[in-house]
């Protein structure tokens, strides 16, 4: 009987097919980026949206606030401004 050793693949595998799995692995690689990059843009674009609106809606209760109270935000204005002149005089 002639019994031969088996073979293990880890170790006997020939060289095209470990530069096959390689370029498979680079394959997949540069696919999860692809899709790592492409899932990156879109939550960039969606907070971005939602930073434009949030800046529209403080800019439109600012507005509102000063319309609906003319003199509070007038005494208020004239209140940082005074600060602000403060602090720039002593530095």
């Amino acid at each position: 009987m002639n019994k031969s050793a088996p073979l293990n693949p880890k170790t006997d595998a020939p060289e095209h097919d470990i530069a096959q799995q390689i370029e498979t692995l680079r394959a997949d690689l540069a696919k999860l980026t692809a899709t790592i990059t492409e899932d990156m843009s879109d939550g960039i674009e969606t907070a971005g949206r939602k930073i434009g609106q949030t800046g529209r809606d403080a800019q439109t209760t600012a507005t509102n606030a000063v319309r609906g109270h003319p003199l509070t935000a007038i005494g208020i204005a004239a209140g940082i401004g005074l600060l602000l002149g403060l602090v720039a005089r002593k530095g």
